[in-house]
């Protein structure tokens, strides 16, 4: 396994993997590595290189304190890349922000302005900055993103389908512990007594499902789980029934669509997700 530091000199390995008739598979992700980017690294096609980045991106976080407190553990990150036969790792040496070719009105597709796009200013325009950047060095011939951030794999989609057509995205699972949370590189920063809490957050999405499939009403749902979610300490930030093609509101009409939450333990936001 390689490292690199600038962008440089991940564009002068990717030529001479691709010099050599190789392709790549990019697994872009913020570190703190767990078994969730352990499966985006095995969903990799066996016949490709894979290339992993590891970069805590300032452009995405809304609030300061978010991004200082995000946790780092690089030289276990590399350990789980090698592990995980990974044959290039990108990890840049300072904030790439001033590297980044600045476009001029950037029109994100509307679902960017819903759920976390209405919770946190900026967020989807960040996110969306230093992906096309990294694509536009490696221009991977696939890239592996989980669903449990389902928003962000709808604007990774549209950015290859618009700018990289060659690219293929590889939609991963939700890895989950054995109590049904969904995995995060936030949940270290959980007290033990939240962390047995959290398990509550997709169990409340699954009675959800089971209770809209019988025919109840998703508004008096909600309101029920929120009321239940808030008195174990687990504050709800949103809980919405969307569209999974557009993520417009969704009512009761249960055609492709699925819930969503976005909730806070010990402050430290969690997101989640079920399909109907």
């Amino acid at each position: 396994m390689q490292i690199v530091y600038n962008k440089e000199s991940l564009s002068d390995k990717i030529r001479g993997y691709k010099s050599s008739g190789n392709k790549i598979t990019l697994i872009p992700t913020m570190g703190n590595l767990h078994l969730g980017h352990q499966a985006l690294f095995s969903r990799a096609p066996s016949n490709t290189i894979k290339v992993a980045t590891i970069y805590v991106n300032p452009l995405q976080f809304d609030k300061s304190d978010d991004y200082q407190n995000y946790p780092r553990s690089l030289q276990a990150d590399l350990e789980m890349c090698r592990q995980n036969n990974i044959k290039l790792v990108y990890v840049p040496d300072g904030d790439i922000s001033n590297e980044i070719v600045i476009e001029k009105n950037i029109d994100l597709p509307k679902f960017t302005r819903y759920l976390c796009g209405q919770k946190r200013e900026g967020h989807f325009l960040g996110v969306y900055k230093v992906v096309k950047f990294l694509f536009s060095i490696v221009n991977p011939d696939f890239a592996c993103f989980g669903k449990k951030d389902f928003q962000q794999l709808m604007l990774i989609k549209y950015l290859a389908n618009t700018f990289f057509p060659s690219t293929h995205i590889i939609e991963v699972d939700t890895v989950r512990s054995p109590n049904n949370i969904a995995l995060s590189s936030r949940l270290t920063r959980l007290s033990k007594e939240s962390l047995s809490l959290a398990f509550g957050i997709f169990e409340t999405l699954q009675n959800m499902k089971l209770e809209l499939l019988k025919g109840n009403s998703f508004d008096k749902l909600k309101e029920e789980s929120i009321k239940y979610l808030e008195s174990t300490n687990i504050h709800v930030e949103y809980l919405d029934l969307r569209s999974l093609i557009t993520l417009e509101e969704a009512s009761d009409n249960l055609k492709s669509c699925g819930i969503f939450i976005a909730c806070y333990l010990d402050d430290v936001r969690l997101i989640d997700n079920i399909e109907i």
